[in-house]
């Protein structure tokens, strides 16, 4: 009796141990996207952003060398 009890226990346990199938899904190679490139800045182009400090610049220099004070 006890061998049968034991047979049965082992069955269910094992059973649950070999439950599913085996599968192996195929690699999924992910897509590649390709951005374009920004539009470059249109050539001959003119930044005046510089003149307002260089010329600051030059206002301290000349007060700095001037000796007519």
């Amino acid at each position: 009796m006890k061998l049968i009890i034991s047979t049965a226990t082992a069955l269910l346990l094992a059973g649950q141990a070999f439950a599913g199938a085996l599968v192996f899904e195929a690699p999924v190679e992910e897509e590649i996207i390709v951005a374009e490139p920004a539009p470059a800045a249109p050539m001959g182009g003119f930044n005046a952003a510089w003149i307002i400090p260089v010329l600051g610049l030059a206002a301290v220099a000349y007060a700095v060398t001037n000796d007519d004070s």
